[in-house]
């Protein structure tokens, strides 16, 4: 079978299952102590004192989540990685003709053990900076609120301080914890950014589990995939042959063929790395790679599907609205304010389902990604 980078896509649930609910918990917090704000107006003292409460109460919910991550972040990059060798020694068993004794010999071969230590440090690392911008993400919108209650609910008079805190509260909870970047200086909130980077990773190892396989065997050439609704990142990549090792760039070679002993001529897109710094394989990729043998292998065609990706696209918007409607639910100061944004939620959750019946593709949809904490 090919190298499917959702075969990570239910390891990295447990990563990101580590973080979902942090927003709600850190909201309640955070909107306990601004109810408490508004009914008595606080000195310096007070506010001081409501900043080490709420700042405790984050440091430790994130220790409870540090204290599981390395090790489940280990277990999710091994296993990745074991999945993704798996499919390509079931794949060459299929179609390469192997004898058992030569795929016995495969599965005998260590993994490469320095990539994964890199994958894993390199997860790991990157949720954990997730933590500095949580911590003040948590204090600065206390303070930022508060600042807002106070001058223009007192000093005015023309609003109520709880009304006034209602709506600088639901501008920030509107945003989500944000200031996440990655490296194409794309912008996430905390829960799409953290499921985002667990999935990259965890796909990642698979690809490369796959690949040092199929290098072990001996096979340079891998086709990638034809992925519904593709992206125009990847669009270009679709239903062609790369080259695993050797010089990027489009070519045509000579090459054995995959189960006989003749010679055929393949057209080659270019390598592997090539490809991905071109954006095949970015965050949330649902591309895979599989073994490609000259004279075998029937390539797809015809994949292009723009208007699928924009109706994909546009289902992630509107997921994204009721997400951000129900975390606005959540951290409601007032009742009258919670029953308004559980209308939004209803309205956007009928949205989807109107888009799903119109859309010119087929779409699904997808319940988990409509709650608090799931990807963007």
């Amino acid at each position: 079978m090919p190298v499917d980078r959702t075969l990570g896509a239910d390891i990295a649930g447990t990563i990101a299952e580590l973080y979902h609910g942090l927003e709600v918990q850190l909201a309640d917090q955070i909107s306990r102590q601004l109810r408490a704000g508004i009914a008595e107006p606080p000195d310096a003292e007070k506010q001081l004192a409501a900043l080490g409460i709420l700042s405790r109460g984050a440091r430790s919910l994130l220790n409870k989540i540090q204290a599981d991550l390395t090790g489940t972040v280990e277990q999710a990059i091994v296993l990745a990685y074991h999945r993704g060798g798996e499919a390509a020694i079931a794949e060459l068993a299929k179609r390469s003709g192997m004898s058992d004794d030569m795929l016995a010999d495969l599965r005998r071969q260590l993994p490469q053990l320095g990539a994964i230590q890199r994958m894993v440090y390199a997860l790991t690392s990157k949720l954990l900076g997730t933590h500095v911008r949580i911590l003040r993400w948590d204090l600065d919108a206390y303070r930022e609120v508060m600042a807002k209650t106070m001058l223009t609910g007192t000093l005015t008079g023309r609003e109520t301080r709880l009304r006034t805190a209602q709506r600088a509260w639901e501008e920030l909870l509107a945003r989500g914890i944000t200031g996440f970047v990655d490296k194409s200086n794309r912008r996430w909130e905390l829960a799409s950014y953290v499921e985002m980077a667990s999935r990259t990773g965890t796909a990642q190892a698979a690809v490369q589990g796959n690949l040092d396989r199929l290098g072990a065997a001996g096979i340079d050439l891998v086709v990638v995939s034809d992925a519904p609704q593709e992206c125009a990142r990847c669009r270009p990549w679709e239903g062609k042959v790369l080259a695993r090792t050797g010089a990027p760039g489009p070519r045509e070679a000579r090459v054995l063929h995959g189960t006989q002993d003749w010679q055929v001529t393949v057209h080659i897109a270019g390598s592997v790395t090539e490809a991905v710094a071109a954006g095949l394989m970015h965050p949330n990729c649902r591309h895979s790679l599989s073994a490609y043998l000259p004279g075998v292998t029937r390539l797809p065609t015809d994949t292009a599907d723009p208007d699928g990706d924009k109706a994909r696209q546009q289902l992630r918007v509107l997921e994204r609205k009721v997400r951000r409607a129900k975390l606005q639910a959540a951290g409601a100061l007032d009742p009258a304010a919670k029953k308004a944004f559980e209308r939004d939620v209803r309205a956007a959750q009928a949205e989807i389902r109107e888009h799903i019946k119109t859309a010119p593709t087929q779409l699904f949809r997808q319940p988990h990604r409509e709650q608090i904490g799931a990807a963007r």
